[in-house]
This record gives structure tokens, sequence and C-alpha cells, in this order.
């Protein structure tokens, strides 16, 4: 076996290279990894074998590198018991995003990082003796930050502040905003009806719900007494209607992804790829760590429609904002069929204000985007016409004709002129026609070659002769 003093030595390195306020960030993205490799439609639970997988991934299985290695059936009894002490201790819900019951059979984010809590007591007893949270930063220094596989988004920021991308969000932000208002609303209202056929007791509040709720709770409690109790009931009200009404869930995102076409077999999108670059759009919201799988705001769904059109075209030697107008025009043409079928099929239960939103965006966001493409005099934004290559036979005709001279290349040097004229004797023709030489031929190959007379006229110069 390695020595432990070794295998801390070789992995040490990488703890000091995060700084400690990013541990947590660090922690989500690899919980978010292993959930959506388990179930991309729930980025918010982690399975039993995905909970192995990490704990492969992370060698605590090993005991080659650990001197008390963790066993499989150790895994499966910290995962177990974490699982039912929540079922046990609460009643049984139903999600509000998705109507169904919550994932009785899966962790949370907080219950993930009570199990390495737990396992790193029986990893790394000898630390464990000193303190608990000595063995769990041992656990997370040695193998979980360094070794397991992450989620690793990255910022976009420079592409969002781009000229072309701010105006096309500025353009289209009418249109957009009725459809995000629609699919933000109709999650929440059928989750709510499928509750109440079912009869169970459902909790539709979620972390926006609550962090509304505590702000007016604060701004009651330091509202002066002369105030009315009436305008804090109003307001608070105003507040949970809009956080239920302007942001989009994740059950909420994948619905309208699939209604437009970006999950289907003619997009280069995985479900993985369409969770990971939600999770990327809220990543820097505040309390999504704390809180679970953020909702999404307008401003967040306009930076996950610029991210899809970034991993969707990557292959695309074109710019960032024609990557946008490139998605623009896949969703404008899933408009004109997918959205219709949405309309008059899923959503007839829904009120019609919330069908009327999806309508009038979506004629909007035609009439906008033909206005756009129109505009661009109908351009493939993907794929834009490259000049043909040139063939040899006009190749070789321009070289011929002269017309290859580039506009700053010098002009060619004047003809030379005749300076000297051949006057050939008739004894001098007799002894050129000895020697094979026509003078007829030469005087016009010197006409046609003028060069050649000063050729011949600085080899003379050079024996001495006058030519």
């Amino acid at each position: 076996q390695i020595p432990y003093a070794s295998s801390c030595s070789r992995r040490s390195a990488f703890w000091f290279r995060i700084k400690m306020g990013s541990v947590e960030a660090e922690l989500w993205n690899i919980f978010t990894y292993y959930t959506l490799h388990g179930n991309a439609l729930d980025p918010e639970h982690l399975a039993l074998t995905q909970m192995v997988q990490l704990a492969r991934d992370t060698q605590l299985l090993d005991g080659t590198l650990i001197k008390t290695p963790l066993r499989k059936p150790d895994i499966e009894l910290v995962f177990i018991s974490e699982v039912k002490k929540r079922t046990l201790g609460k009643a049984f819900n139903v999600d509000a995003d998705s109507g169904l019951s919550n994932s009785v059979d899966k962790l949370t984010y907080n219950e993930f990082l009570t199990c390495l809590l737990k396992l790193s007591k029986k990893l790394y007893p000898s630390s464990a003796d000193k303190s608990l949270e000595s063995a769990f930063q041992q656990l997370l220094m040695e193998n979980v930050l360094p070794l397991a596989s992450r989620r690793s988004p990255k910022s976009i920021d420079m592409v969002l502040n781009q000229q072309a991308v701010l105006h096309l969000k500025t353009y289209f932000k009418g249109s957009l905003g009725m459809i995000f208002e629609f699919y933000a609303s109709m999650g929440r209202a059928a989750a709510k009806d499928k509750a109440t056929q079912r009869g169970f007791n459902i909790d539709t509040k979620n972390f926006d719900d609550h962090k509304a709720e505590s702000k007016a709770r604060l701004d009651k409690a330091t509202k002066p007494m002369g105030s009315s109790n009436g305008s804090v009931t109003s307001s608070t009200r105003k507040a949970q209607s809009n956080s239920m009404t302007s942001a989009m869930g994740y059950s909420d995102f994948i619905k309208f992804a699939s209604d437009f076409g970006l999950t289907s077999k003619g997009s280069s999108l995985t479900m993985i790829d369409i969770g990971d670059i939600y999770l990327a759009g809220v990543a820097n919201a505040a309390g999504t760590h704390h809180g679970g799988v953020r909702k999404l705001r307008f401003s967040d769904f306009w930076e996950v429609l610029v991210r899809i059109s970034m991993v969707a075209y990557k292959k695309n030697a074109v710019s960032h904002g024609d990557k946008v107008k490139g998605l623009l025009l896949f969703m404008w043409r899933q408009v004109q069929s997918g959205v219709n079928q949405q309309v008059s099929g899923a959503v007839q239960a829904l009120r019609s204000s919330n069908k009327g939103a999806l309508l009038r965006g979506s004629q909007l966001f035609n009439e906008r985007f033909i206005a756009l493409w129109q505009e661009d005099e109908f351009k493939d934004y993907l794929y834009p016409k490259k000049e043909a290559a040139p063939e040899g036979r006009t190749v070789l005709t321009k070289l011929i004709s002269g017309d290859t001279l580039t506009p700053n290349a010098p002009p060619p040097p004047p003809k030379a002129e005749i300076l000297y004229q051949l006057d050939i004797e008739d004894d001098d023709s007799t002894q050129l026609e000895e020697l094979g030489i026509q003078p007829d031929k030469l005087r016009a190959l010197l006409a046609k070659k003028p060069e050649l007379v000063q050729l011949l006229q600085d080899g003379l110069e050079e024996v001495g002769l006058d030519g």
C-alpha cells in the first residue's frame, strides 16, 4: 500500500488552489453533475447508483490508497438511513413543480452533504477522533474535490454584453417575455390541479416564495407603527404573485424546450446539455446552493437562450450574434407547428389568459423575426455562403491577360526602345546565312524583343566593340 503521507502530499496541492468561498460552489457542481447523469429530468435529487459511482470516482472504495476503505454496503447504509430520516419525519408532500410525489428514495443536496460527513467518519477514523470537522475536511481535500467529476459552467458576460446580442435582447424582449410568462405560470397551475385531483396536501412554496415572504415579514417588522396592516398584506400578496408568474421552474423550462424543438431529434442538444445550461443560467443567483435549483427570471432566461446557441452551434464559425439569430430562426420554425399544437392540446385546461399570452407572444415573435430576417435578406445565419473557389482556366486567363496585378503593385517598366537599327549589307547577309541565320527573321525577332537589342549592345561594349 502507498503510505498515507504520500497520498496526502500528492493531492493536497489541489485544496490550496480552491478558494474557501468557492468550495460549496464546487460541491454543488459535483452534486448536479451526478444527478443530471442519473436523471436529467430531476437535477435536485441524487440516486443511490450515482452516489456509489461518486464513491468509485473519488476512490472511497479503493484500498490501495486509503488505510480504511469503504465498502459498497457502507455507502448504501448511510444513504438509506438519511433518506428514511426525511421520509419518516415529514408528511407525504407533492412537488409543486411536477405535481408528483417528492423523490423519497433519493438525496437532496443538503442530505448529500450529511452523507459525506458520515462517510468521512468511517473513512478517516483517526481524524474523526480529533473532530468531525477534521475528518470531513480530509475527505473533501483528499477525495471529493480533486477527484470527483463536476459541471464547469463558464461566465458568458462578455458575450451577453456584445452589442449585437444586446440589440437582439431588446428587440425580442416583448415577444419572448410573453412566451416566458406563459410557461412560468402553466407549470404551477398544472401542478396544483394534479395535487387537488389526487387529494394530496401540496406545499406550493418554493425558494423564491419563501424569500418573498421573509422580505414581507421584515418590511412589516420595520414599518412605522402608524402604517396600516392592509398595505403590508397587499404588498405581500403582490410579491408572492410576481414570484409565481415571473419565474420559470426547471420542469417548466423542460416543457418549453420540448415545445420549441430543442430536445427533438433534429436538435444537437441532449437532455444533459439542457439541464446543464439551465443550471448554468441560475448559477449566479444567491441561495442556489442552499435552496436547491432556483427558478429562472427573464434575464436568466435570455442568458440560457444565448448559452443554448453557443452549445448547439459551437462548430459553426460565425459570430455569437448570428448564433443567437440561428437559434431564433429554429424557434420561429417551431412556432409554425409545435406551438400551435401546444395551444390546441395540453393547454386547454389552463386559463384563457395564459393561452392568450402564448398566442400573443408567438404572433409578435413571428412578426418581429420575419422583419429581422427580411432585413438580413433571408440569409442562412449558421452557414453563410462562401465565395466559389476559382478554377484553373479562370486564373490562367487572368495571368495571360495581366489582370492579376494588384492595385498597389508598381506598374511594369516601359518597353525598351530600339536604340539600334540593323544595317545588314549583302556580304553581311551572306555571312549570316552561312551561320544559319536569316536576316529577315532576325529583324522580326529583335522587333518583338527589343530587350535583346539592349542585351546585345551591353555584350558588345564589354568586349570593346562598337554596336
